[in-house]
Formats: C-alpha cells, structure tokens, sequence
C-alpha cells in the first residue's frame, strides 16, 4: 500500500518560516551572557541579604495599613499555633521560606535555560524574564525591605519590578517563535511598559485611578490572548503549538487549581478559620505558590523538552483522573452522609459501617466509572482520535468476515482516507509469482 500524505503544516501555509530559530553569535551573545550572568547575582545578592531584615518587618507591631508588611496574629491564631505546638515566630519563618524557595525556583528554572540553550534568542529572553518575575516581583522579600528605605532603594527595586512584570507580559507577545505575531503587537509593548511603570512608582500618588488601571490591565490582556490565539490557530508549527499547549496547560492547572481552592476553603471553613493569619499562611500561601509556580516550570519545559513529552496524552490524563478524583470524592462523601442518617435512624450503628460500605462502593467504581468518563473525553475533547479508534475497530470486524478482494480494497482505502486524510492514497497488490519462479526461489 502506497501512502502519500500531504506536505508538513510548515510547508502548506504561506510565508511560512523554513530557516532554523534565531541565534546570538559573537559580541551580541557575549555581552547578553554576561549581562544575564551579573542580573542574577545581583538580585540573587539582594534577596539573600534581606531575608533576615524581611523576617524581622514580618514579625513587627505595626498597625494595619498601606505599609504595614508585617502578619497581624489574632489570639485564635496564638491559639492555634499554642494547640499545635508551634512557636509564634513559625508562622513569619514559614512565608519567608515559601518566598525563599519561589525565587530559588524560578531563578534555577532561568539558569537551567541559560544553560542548555542560551544562544536562543528566545530562551535567552525567557531567561531573564523568570530572573526578573521571580526574584523581583513574583514575591514580597524586596519590596517590603528595600523600598521604604530610600528613594535610591525604591527607584532601583522599582525599575527591577517593572522589567519584571513587563517581561512576563512581552514574553507572551513573542512566545513560542520569538517574534511579534501580528506586527502590530509590537506596539502593545510601550503599553505595557507604561502600564507598570504608572502602577509600580504613581499607585501610591493622589493622581492614581485603580478603576481604568483594571480596565487597561484587562484589555491588555485581552490583546495577549488574541494574539496568543491568532499565532496557534494561523502561524504557529507543530512543534510551537506543542510548546503552547504546556503553557496553557500550565496555567490553567494554576488558575483552575488556586480558584477550585478558594471555592472549597469558603463553602467548607469558619469565617474564623478563613480569617485566620495560620490557615492563610500555612494552607492558602502554600497552594497559591505552588499552582502558581506550575507557569514558570511549564514556560522551562515547553523551551527545553517539548519534543520529549506528548502534552496531549498528560492533558488526557489530567482531565481524565482529576475528574475521576472529584467524581470519587463527591460520590463518598454522599455515601457517607447519606448511610450515617438511614443507619443513625434505623439500626442505630455507628459511623464505621458507613464508612466500609463507601470503601468498598468506591472501589467497586474506580474502573467502570475511570472508562466512562475516558470516552466522554475521548468523545470531547479528541473527537478525531476517538472516530479513528472507532473506525479501526469497525474495519477489524469487517476484515474477519469479508472475501471479497475489491471490496476489501475499497473498504481498505475508505479507511486509510478517513483516518490518516493523505493527499492521495491507493493500493498495490503484488502479482502472484509464476509456479517456475516459486520452484526456483524455494530451492535457492
């Protein structure tokens, strides 16, 4: 069988790019490597030295307010702390070690980029934005520390903030082709810059006006997306499109994790649980720098191993066995509640009887309840894949019972031509060899 498939995506589109991605050479990679290398000592230097003044502004008696910093303890958090065994100054060290090992995070992500592919010019930008984003506005530790102390700090801790944020904006203006897609985004740019500069050195000003900084901040957003989406849908390769989807993947862990935390920590805690310094610091903090941290550590994958890892077979697996979780412990939980009342009322028996008899039913689901929710999602979200599995499954079937060979040819090629969708396809079947030639060849 002979199957000619149609040319690469790269190769259908018009204008589309052959040439290998763009590369530093020279003077050019010199002067970035250094730069880079010098950006991240500095701020590496300056979140290493201020950890222990940042503990202390944390541990302050201030009241609150615009510039208070420090983690106001109600008694039910020293209550707390006092029932758990926990010193009062666990809580300060807590939030600076989350913020500690954030920057650690993101600036080894950004040094492991420098490494294996700083002459990419996309990389290399992706480098120092992660440097930037994390250890200059992703946390708290300079500007709490540095900033009030003198206009010089502030300026320099601002201008660091500033390229932070606007690099982690303009790095989706290029991402993954590392170039501006449509044009026109380049002028998105000076926007964004302004944007921050306005937020970050005027916010605190009586001219500031948070109600149309919301507004440009969404539109500029709004502009990211689209371009985001333009670039996918109409330029991107195969391979760039891989790369988007880790990113999307991982942001939207982040976003659907951190909001999904939010719901369940205000439908199931106390107003004084959620109020509490303890349970924010210790449970919130904790899950709002880990999904949030999943964007840099899929921005880092994307660039060096997107060839290594099919994201569509994880993003299956996602979706498929985080549905399975929640759908298992929606089902338990209803087991439970609802067996403690009928057993409460009818044979007074305790908790434990509901409790196995739930166990057992979740364990009786898992598998039939794991393959029906993979069809919906097959059936979903890979409507193509799952057709081909069908068709494959259907032609199998035929194929036991069909002899006649110019049907089997037509019904061969009509599945070919369904799944695969080659430009051209058609089938040879090779001659039947002549009684002399089979002689001949079984006794060589």
């Amino acid at each position: 069988m002979d199957l000619q498939q149609s040319p690469t995506i790269t190769d259908q589109r018009p204008g589309k790019r052959n040439e290998s991605e763009p590369r530093l050479h020279g003077r050019r990679l010199l002067v970035a490597r250094v730069g880079w290398i010098v950006l991240t000592l500095l701020i590496l230097t300056l979140n290493a030295v201020m950890i222990p003044r940042y503990d202390a502004v944390l541990q302050a008696q201030c009241q609150p307010g615009p510039t208070c910093f420090a983690l106001q303890l109600t008694a039910y958090d020293r209550t707390l702390l006092h029932q758990f065994g926990l010193p009062l100054g666990f809580l300060v060290a807590y939030q600076v070690m989350l913020d500690a090992v954030s920057v650690l995070i993101c600036c080894s992500l950004g040094a492991l980029l420098f490494w294996r592919k700083s002459a990419d010019r996309m990389a290399l930008f992706c480098a120092f934005m992660l440097v930037l984003f994390g250890g200059a506005s992703f946390t708290n530790i300079l500007q709490n520390t540095l900033m009030p102390v003198s206009p010089a700090w502030f300026a320099l801790i601002g201008t660091l903030d500033v390229l932070g944020q606007t690099s982690f904006m303009i790095f989706f203006l290029l991402f993954p082709g590392g170039r501006f897609v449509p044009r026109w985004t380049r002028w998105i740019v000076p926007c964004v810059v302004l944007y921050w500069i306005y937020s970050i050195f005027l916010a605190s000003s009586p001219f500031s006006a948070s109600s149309w900084l919301n507004l440009v901040f969404i539109a500029l957003l709004l502009c990211i997306v689209g371009a985001q989406v333009y670039r996918y849908r109409r330029v991107s390769t195969s391979r760039e499109r891989q790369q988007t989807r880790w990113v999307v993947f991982g942001f939207s862990i982040g976003i659907v994790g951190f909001a999904l935390s939010i719901v369940l920590g205000n439908a199931f805690l106390s107003s004084a649980l959620r109020q509490s310094s303890v349970l924010t610091t210790l449970v919130g903090g904790t899950i709002l720098y880990g999904f949030l941290l999943l964007v840099p550590i899929s921005i880092a994958i994307a660039i060096l191993r997107s060839r290594l890892y099919d994201i569509d077979v994880v993003i299956n697996k996602a979706l498929v066995y985080g549905t399975l979780t929640l759908s298992l412990a929606l089902v338990y939980a209803g087991l439970i509640i609802g067996l403690q009342s009928l057993l409460g009322a009818v044979i007074k028996q305790n908790n434990d009887v509901a409790i196995v008899v739930s166990t057992l039913a979740i364990a009786a689901l898992f598998q039939p309840l794991r393959r029906r929710i993979q069809q919906v999602i097959d059936h979903r979200f890979y409507r193509r894949k799952y057709d081909a599995v069908r068709i494959l499954e259907a032609f199998s079937a035929t194929l036991r019972n069909e002899v006649d060979l110019r049907e089997l040819n037509e019904q061969l090629l009509a599945v070919v031509e369904e799944t695969l969708q080659p430009a051209h396809v058609s089938l040879w079947l090779r001659p039947p060899e002549r009684p002399e030639r089979a002689q001949i060849a079984k006794d060589e």
